[in-house]
């Protein structure tokens, strides 16, 4: 059974609404979109009665819920619902205890409602070629580490003194950025900064070693590199996606054939480890996005009790290592480095011949 995610709850005024819940609802073009969010609520179950409400009003949160709840059915994970907190306790093949979050745009930050045609094919900009890069980077270092450090907190001081989360299971964060109007583009540069302390350069194509960033437009610092050290050893792992989106559901829905009345045209760029470097990808059912696309889980090498690798084996998901200080990466399908998600009337053939110069340096 599914939840009723879009029907007319009582005393929800539509004022207070989502922009994007509503795009949802009343556009009927996105007919596809609907049933692939519809989709990850199967077997869901609203143990506080108030998800559908939260996705209706503030969307992110509960978008970003439902889609764990679908990659982790599809890992063949076993959930438990018995409990209100964590978010996620999951039971086998491993058990687990995972908790998600949502980052934010900071207060008086430039909201998604002044998104423009101009924001939408910055998607398309590779760092090199982005004005203002390094203030991009640590805007998001800095609202990935809020969200982070507050779950941290949350479970020291809250969710392991509960009596029915053993400290000895695993905990995982799972972390989507929503934390500025272009966080499509962030990739997992943010991550890499923050958990690893490897700061990307686009003049190098390379990382330097930092242990703090400023954060823009003050002249205070935050540390970095929080999984290089035990300060976090009770974190076993960080699930992390910054293109969990509407173009998301679109993705899926041109991959899976499920509207016909789709209006829109998918591309994503990935990237390789054998040239051409950035890949272009035209999304349709002979070359489809997969479900977990695009998601990154960042293990702890510093971790009180480890995770295998082995039990995303089933997904698409990244898994990245910094063991000994040597990154490695592992995972079955290319990496989403960005995506765009535009009409088909607006969309020209030369656009992925102009990402292709552009990402890889013609």
């Amino acid at each position: 059974m599914t939840l009723n995610l879009f029907g007319k709850l009582d005393g929800i005024e539509e004022n207070i609404l989502h922009r994007k819940f509503k795009l949802l609802r009343d556009n009927p073009a996105l007919d596809g979109e609907r049933k692939v969010v519809t989709s990850w609520t199967e077997g869901f179950v609203d143990r506080d009665n108030k998800i559908v409400k939260e996705f209706q009003t503030t969307f992110h949160s509960s978008f970003w819920e439902f889609y764990l709840h679908k990659v982790f059915k599809e890992a063949g994970f076993v959930i438990d619902f018995s409990q209100d907190r964590p978010d996620f306790i999951i039971k086998s093949p491993i058990g687990l205890n995972i908790e998600a979050v949502v980052s934010n745009i900071r207060q008086g930050g430039k909201g998604e409602e002044n998104r423009n045609m101009d924001n939408i094919l910055s998607m398309l900009e590779p760092p090199h070629l982005q004005e203002n890069y390094n203030e991009f980077l640590d805007e998001a270092i800095v609202r990935n580490s809020n969200a982070i450090l507050s779950k941290s907190k949350k479970y020291v001081n809250g969710y392991a003194n509960c009596e029915w989360v053993d400290r000895e299971t695993p905990f995982v964060i799972a972390l989507s950025s929503y934390g500025q109007i272009d966080y499509g583009r962030e990739y997992y540069y943010p991550l890499l900064a923050l958990l690893y302390g490897l700061y990307f350069i686009p003049s190098k194509n390379g990382f330097s070693t930092v242990t703090e960033i400023t954060k823009p437009n003050t002249t205070s610092t935050i540390p970095v590199g929080l999984f290089n050290d035990n300060s976090f050893e009770h974190i076993s792992a960080v699930i992390f996606s910054c293109t969990t989106t509407l173009g998301k559901l679109t993705s899926l829905s041109i991959s899976q054939s499920l509207s016909s009345l789709q209006l829109n045209t998918v591309l994503n760029v990935r990237q390789d480890y054998e040239p051409p470097i950035y890949k272009t990808q035209m999304v349709d059912p002979d070359n489809p996005e997969e479900l977990s696309d695009g998601l990154f889980i960042f293990h702890n090498p510093f971790a009180k009790k480890k995770i295998s690798k082995e039990i995303f084996a089933a997904t698409n998901i990244l898994q990245l290592t910094f063991e000994d200080r040597v990154l490695a990466a592992e995972g079955e399908n290319l990496p989403i480095v960005a995506r765009l998600n535009m009409p088909k009337y607006l969309f020209n053939k030369f656009i992925p011949i102009d990402v292709d110069k552009k990402f890889n340096r013609r």
